[in-house]
């Protein structure tokens, strides 16, 4: 770990150009975040963003957060795909490498700075207006469809957004990765008006896309919501404590203990409802003890 730190520390000091130094910086922050230094990657996806000259303010109340989304649900009430097709593509360099950073930091702000996604988002359907259409486009849709469940309460336009995204996203060249990257978000606005059972489905094409693309990340966050979809869609404890059982020995696998004690308590809810403490706590006190040593 302090290897690549450093090496990203040298190669930053040695960047010859912008371009160098913003894919430097963009490194730095993606290796922060997998450290689970969320604020510090926050801080430095967001000083990039200002040299870009997108700025996004510190102190965001609800009031300010619930305007940003308003004024894209207007910009987003009568869209569809051929619409959105009908944009030109993005041709200023600087606010594509902006669409790029903010799609980067919506991943991962999330965990330091919740209020500051639906900005992210609501910046990135704006900019998609103005300057053009773009691969991180795709991505705004789904993350704005997000903000606007959860800030707005309005589940039939986020789900008709989604359906949007899923559709630009089907026979892209990039579609396995922009899959596995967005079906977390997008699901939680699919729940809202789709049967479990069709969001479960969703979250298992998107865990198999993040599988074949390598995103052990979003495979891992895409195991967690496949567990709960599943025990909504499919009222089966007994199937969904094995579920859980697999998902802690993946998060082991990979050293996941922050995931793994985010989700314990739920874990436990579900294991005494069923009666089958024992076994729990031999199985994963031994995978919990190793993956220490490990770690």
């Amino acid at each position: 770990v302090e290897t690549v730190s450093s090496r990203l520390d040298v190669i930053l000091a040695n960047a010859k150009s912008f371009d160098d130094a913003l894919k430097s910086r963009t490194l730095r922050a993606k290796f922060l975040a997998s450290q689970a230094q969320y604020a510090d990657a926050t801080s430095e996806m967001l000083d990039v963003l200002s040299t870009l000259g997108e700025t996004f303010p510190k102190d965001a109340d609800l009031t300010f957060v619930t305007n940003e989304v308003e004024a894209a649900q207007q910009l987003l009430t009568n869209i569809t795909k051929e619409k959105i097709l009908s944009l030109p593509m993005i041709e200023d360099i600087r606010k594509l490498n902006a669409m790029k950073c903010m799609g980067l930091l919506v991943t991962f702000g999330h965990c330091s700075s919740p209020m500051l996604v639906p900005l992210l988002c609501c910046r990135m359907i704006k900019m998609t207006f103005e300057f053009g259409f773009c691969e991180d486009s795709i991505s705004a849709l789904a993350f704005v469809s997000y903000a606007l469940t959860q800030y707005l309460n309005d589940s039939q336009l986020a789900s008709r957004i989604v359906i949007i995204a899923e559709a630009l996203m089907c026979n892209h060249p990039n579609e396995h990765a922009l899959r596995a990257k967005l079906t977390f978000w997008a699901t939680s606005a699919r729940v809202y008006v789709q049967p479990f059972q069709a969001a479960a489905d969703c979250v298992l094409k998107g865990y198999n896309s993040a599988r074949i693309v390598g995103d052990v990340g979003n495979a891992v966050q895409l195991s967690v919501g496949y567990c709960v979809v599943h025990l909504f869609s499919k009222p089966d404890l007994i199937g969904f404590q094995q579920y859980m059982v697999n998902f802690f020995h993946l998060m082991a696998k990979y050293k996941q203990l922050g995931l793994i004690s985010s989700v314990m308590s739920f874990f436990d809810a579900v294991t005494h409802m069923i009666g089958n403490v024992e076994v729990y706590k031999i199985d994963m006190g031994i995978e919990m003890k190793k993956n220490k040593e490990l770690c």
